[in-house]
């Protein structure tokens, strides 16, 4: 009996969904294709049938992160009266408790920052996009009375960025909550958020 339509795309979800969750986690060089297949429920065999490449599947599974923030952006019609407000929200959100503890459903660039470099640009410009779409939201929240943001944008973003990968890297709880606090103080002092 054959597969219904709609089965393919279902299946492409599962893998995409088990990659973004053990990128997350493991950073793009620790994670195989057999890793995501074996996480997805699936066999290796048929990852081919989805995907070209691994470097080809996180670059899909980035793209929709940036895809649906953005649309949850969209959807908040009136952001230019809240940006301050949301900009300030992700800054919190992503030097946050949870946000340190679950990587596995958060921002794929925290588990990806040291494997970036190393990898091939269609990889590069995936991780660039969810960035750009960090320091957009960031600028936003900061324009009024024409100041320049872009340069502020930019530095919180790498607070935020930096702040979770240093904090995570870190053995001792206490110092690694020590950084990202400390990196939270500093980007909400950055966007006069506080």
């Amino acid at each position: 009996m054959p597969y219904p339509p709609s089965h393919r795309e279902q299946v492409k979800e599962k893998i995409i969904e088990s990659a973004r969750r053990l990128f997350n986690c493991r950073g793009f060089n620790a994670v195989s294709i057999d890793d995501v297949m074996a996480e997805a429920g699936l066999t290796r065999g048929s990852f081919y049938t989805y995907f070209d490449s691994k470097s080809a599947l996180f670059a899909e599974s980035v793209t929709r992160f940036v895809s649906e923030k953005r649309a949850t952006r969209a959807e908040s019609a009136s952001i230019d009266a809240r940006a301050p407000g949301v900009a300030a929200k992700i800054a919190r959100n992503y030097l946050s408790h949870r946000q340190f503890d679950h990587a596995d459903e958060e921002c794929p660039m925290i588990g990806l920052a040291t494997d970036v470099g190393l990898t091939d640009p269609q990889v590069r410009l995936a991780f660039e996009g969810a960035l750009r779409l960090m320091v957009d939201i960031f600028e936003q929240g900061m324009r009024r009375k024409g100041e320049e943001a872009r340069p502020r944008a930019l530095a919180i973003s790498a607070l935020c960025v930096g702040g979770l990968v240093v904090a995570r890297s870190i053995e001792d709880r206490v110092f690694a909550d020590e950084v990202r606090e400390a990196a939270l103080a500093i980007a909400l002092s950055l966007g006069n958020w506080t």
